[in-house]
């Protein structure tokens, strides 16, 4: 079978019961869950199986990357090989893990330290600056978005995720947010809409998790990448252990480049590509960065199956 391009989604992808088909599946899923379980210290399966929103949001980062890798392995036991693996934030974790960057045990220690790193920065800015938001804009790029910040001059408000040419999120204090909507929307935004979700993800309130993240990566054994990465920092290839750790040490600061990325996915595109994790999110952003072919979503038992009979024939 001819290989595929690989997407790996972030957080906010997570949802109860995902994965838990390809647990009863796969032997290697299963063995997959337990080590997650031991280094997360908790049972990840009766969190996923029925743990509440809460419970589920506050370990976002090990179950999303623990559904993604789950899918990973069913799709290499149907004998599905990726060419190329990218990650959007999170995702990257797992796209190193599949380019052989790292071994299960050490992807999930890293998660661990980066759900807990990125907690303290969020709870120590909330303490400092006040409440904090997200919003999505749609209809401008990202350097409008840049054009429209630097003439508001606003405290503490960022472009955070760059997703396609039309879709860039806003992140940092909701006045800032709040008093930026009209200025948006008179340059040309076709929607301003807060999010539910808030967080200092991707911008420089995060600049101080940064130094002691590298710290933590420097210590763990890494390796050069047996297959193509991409990274969502500048949508670059990651060419070496070195490289990985500094990008990953980068990204909880600076915003995410998905639309750098999608441009050189689509220069490559001779080959289907694929959300491999649950949810829908990345495959709705290939659409919006114009790649022409169906982008698949495979993270699901059903359809990963189904690919495999379909690629068979």
């Amino acid at each position: 079978m001819a290989p595929i391009i690989a997407l790996y989604p972030g957080q906010g992808s997570q949802k109860q019961g995902m994965a838990i088909d390809l647990y009863h599946a796969s032997a290697k899923v299963r063995e997959l869950f337990a080590l997650a379980s031991d280094v997360a210290g908790k049972d990840l399966f009766n969190l996923l199986s029925e743990g509440s929103e809460q419970e589920l949001t506050s370990s976002a980062q090990m179950a999303i990357t623990l559904a993604s890798c789950s899918a990973q392995i069913r799709l290499q036991e149907y004998g599905i090989q990726s060419k190329v693996h990218c990650g959007f934030s999170l995702g990257e974790l797992s796209a190193y893990r599949a380019a052989e960057i790292f071994d299960d045990e050490t992807l999930f220690t890293i998660v661990k330290q980066r759900t807990k790193l990125m907690d303290e920065m969020s709870q120590k800015a909330r303490l400092s600056l006040g409440d904090l938001g997200m919003a999505a804009i749609i209809g401008l790029d990202y350097e409008a978005v840049l054009e429209v910040l630097q003439e508001l001059g606003l405290e503490g408000l960022y472009a955070a995720n760059d997703n396609a040419p039309n879709q860039v999120v806003l992140s940092g204090l909701s006045e800032s947010i709040a008093k930026a909507k009209e200025s948006f929307l008179a340059k040309g935004a076709k929607r301003f809409i807060a999010l539910k979700v808030s967080g200092p993800f991707h911008t420089p309130f995060m600049e101080e998790a940064s130094k002691p993240f590298r710290t933590f990566l420097d210590g763990l054994v890494m390796h050069d990448p047996s297959h193509l990465v991409l990274s969502s920092v500048d949508g670059q290839s990651i060419t070496s252990a070195e490289d990985a750790r500094r990008q990953l040490s980068l990204q909880l600061a600076r915003p995410v480049r998905w639309t750098k990325l999608m441009q050189n996915i689509k220069a490559m595109a001779d080959a289907d590509i694929a959300e491999v994790g649950y949810g829908t999110v990345l495959s709705g952003l290939c659409k919006n960065n114009g790649i022409q072919s169906s982008c698949l979503s495979l993270g699901e038992e059903t359809t990963i199956q189904a690919y495999a009979k379909e690629r068979a024939v």
